[in-house]
């Protein structure tokens, strides 16, 4: 099931993350193996190569805390895999949440769920 966030990125987010690929549908999270930020595409992924600090305050700005806590979302941290994974709307700047499977499948066909 995918949930849409009532907030959406800033136009510049993935440049500034460090996304490079050309993808509409982008998976992140955060992993405990480098203690990193990751992107997955569906094509490509990497963790370590994103800016870590800029992931980790808009994950911390008030209304995503508010969000996350409401849905009991677990995006990853310093000791547990994500169980669940932002997926971000590259052309509306969209946010989703799913269980990392999901949106795994979601970013490899490049397609939300209805």
């Amino acid at each position: 099931m995918f949930l849409k966030a009532p907030f959406g990125l800033p136009a510049d987010f993935l440049r500034t993350f460090g996304y490079p690929g050309q993808r509409r549908y982008i998976g992140l999270y955060w992993s405990p193996m480098g203690d990193e930020a990751c992107w997955d595409d569906g094509q490509s992924s990497a963790c370590g190569l994103a800016d870590n600090h800029y992931y980790l305050a808009f994950i911390r700005r008030k209304e995503v805390l508010a969000w996350r806590d409401e849905n009991g979302l677990h995006l990853g941290n310093s000791e547990e895999e994500a169980q669940h994974w932002l997926v971000v709307d590259a052309e509306t700047c969209e946010v989703y949440a799913a269980h990392w499977r999901e949106a795994r499948q979601a970013v490899i066909r490049q397609e939300i769920p209805s």
